[in-house]
């Protein structure tokens, strides 16, 4: 039911303009809280937040508060194998917008959590992985044309920040490379994290010549990137998990000049949270977790094991006669369903939606992990937000950020702080604060309406506007 409501909601024909909706209680994002508001909405823009009583025909549900739409810091919606390029350890001028999936599954997950926009990082597996993107996770137009309209996510700027990975990732199974043609594409470098901070240090030291070359060469793309964030034209995120990696990214950031470093994840970036203060470098969480088992968001999903089971049929397509009796079966409704051996089949061979370095990387580089991160941070003066990773692959959503927020609280946190990590302070950190993160005149119309207090783990979106429009309408049936 819930899928369906989303669905039919994406697919309607345009709403009225103007949207009135009135709560107990509106969170405006920079921690001041109104009681008792209307929030006005019209042309996918916030018109006014005031005080007041709901006015006739204004959406109102009892015990309901709102807050802007959520911002997702740090998330790998719709990255997966196919977005990623690794030939060569730098592919720093590849633009994510270019090969993402914006209408992958996740993205319908972040919604039914809260989520208008996130922050959507390159895959971790080659040393330079990229530039990555903000988006609204609702909106845009979806690759499959069967798909309703407005239910993919949406490119809010294409041009994010640079994603260097220090650590385990970029060197995971690669092996030295041989004389004569490689056997696979792990026959390179790095092997080592040695090897990747030598090869971090040697492409910007190849941009600095490449800056002085004679005029009429031939233009290096990646070069010219690495020149830029050394300009301070472009953001760099560096993800590191382990304090001597993020100490690295400290020491690369002032031998090249980086005038905008952030942090991707930060494990344990609270060991060495006063030189983050110092040097001003935010953290950009996530996930959080104390358990190397929670680490990874894996698995098959529901709308995977119904997509591959029992395909939405297209022209002319017809039941598999070719498949053994002992593996197929017919249900009242005369789909083919699978069994036996044949699910094992199809366990290995469904996609997976997590970015690819995450699985082994994250478990190998965990052991100091602490739910406690957001609020060590915090006392030490450091800037953070809040990030799923690959939280919203699944459709649990455990692991959205929304969560993030709520363990964060749960482990000594301010509540008021912890929900400005996943809507001001990432909408500032993914540089589009002048547009999503706070519910302010002019501001994009994004916003949920709750349940009841947004950090109560029984409170749910019952509403998600996107742009002005509604994305997903679980309210009671007897509400406004």
């Amino acid at each position: 039911m819930i899928f369906a409501a989303f669905f039919l909601l994406c697919a309607a024909p345009a709403q009225d303009s103007q949207l009135v909706l009135a709560a107990d209680k509106v969170h405006l994002g920079d921690g001041t809280v109104l009681e008792n508001a209307v929030v006005t909405l019209a042309d996918g823009k916030v018109v006014a937040v005031a005080g007041g009583a709901a006015p006739d025909g204004a959406i109102r549900v009892d015990g309901a508060e709102i807050t802007p739409g959520l911002v997702d810091a740090y998330s790998y919606m719709g990255v997966d194998a196919a977005t990623l390029e690794q030939s060569r350890e730098n592919t720093a001028a590849s633009r994510l917008s270019a090969s993402v999936r914006l209408d992958a599954p996740a993205f319908r997950h972040a919604v039914e959590e809260g989520v208008t926009a996130a922050y959507l990082s390159p895959d971790s597996l080659n040393v330079f992985g990229g530039i990555g993107m903000v988006v609204k996770t609702a909106g845009g137009r979806p690759a499959d044309l069967y798909a309703p309209e407005g239910s993919a996510a949406r490119v809010l700027a294409a041009d994010g920040a640079l994603k260097i990975t220090i650590g385990n990732d970029p060197s995971m199974g690669n092996y030295p490379p041989r004389r004569g043609p490689p056997d696979d594409l792990y026959g390179r470098r790095p092997t080592t994290r040695m090897g990747t901070v030598w090869t971090i240090r040697s492409e910007f030291y190849r941009a600095l010549q490449y800056r002085d070359r004679p005029p009429g060469s031939a233009r290096d793309a990646d070069l010219e990137v690495l020149l830029a964030v050394m300009d301070g034209k472009l953001p760099v995120r560096v993800q590191a998990r382990r304090s001597h990696d993020i100490q690295t990214a400290l020491r690369l950031a002032e031998e090249f000049g980086w005038k905008r470093l952030l942090i991707e994840e930060g494990t344990e970036a609270y060991r060495c949270a006063p030189l983050l203060a110092e040097a001003q470098i935010p953290v950009l969480c996530g996930p959080l977790y104390d358990e190397l088992s929670r680490a990874v968001v894996r698995g098959v999903t529901l709308d995977q094991w119904r997509t591959f089971t029992a395909p939405a049929a297209v022209c002319c397509e017809h039941d598999d006669e070719t498949l053994p009796e002992e593996y197929r079966s017919v249900d009242q409704h005369g789909i083919v369903e699978l069994k036996g051996l044949a699910l094992d089949l199809v366990s290995l061979a469904l996609p997976r939606y997590e970015a690819s370095g995450l699985y082994a990387g994250r478990r190998s580089e965990g052991n100091y992990a602490t739910p406690a991160l957001p609020a060590l941070l915090r006392r030490a003066g450091v800037s953070c937000a809040l990030g799923a990773a690959e939280g919203h692959d699944g459709a649990l959503g455990e692991g959205s950020v929304i969560h993030q927020a709520r363990t964060a609280v749960r482990f000594g946190a301010d509540p008021a702080e912890a929900l400005r990590m996943v809507t001001q302070w990432a909408a500032a950190l993914c540089g589009v604060s002048d547009q999503v993160g706070t519910l302010a005149a002019g501001r994009a119309a994004d916003l949920v309406l709750w349940s009841g207090p947004p950090l109560d783990a029984a409170s749910r979106p019952l509403l998600v506007i996107v742009d002005g429009r509604i994305a997903l309408d679980r309210r009671p049936q007897n509400s406004n």
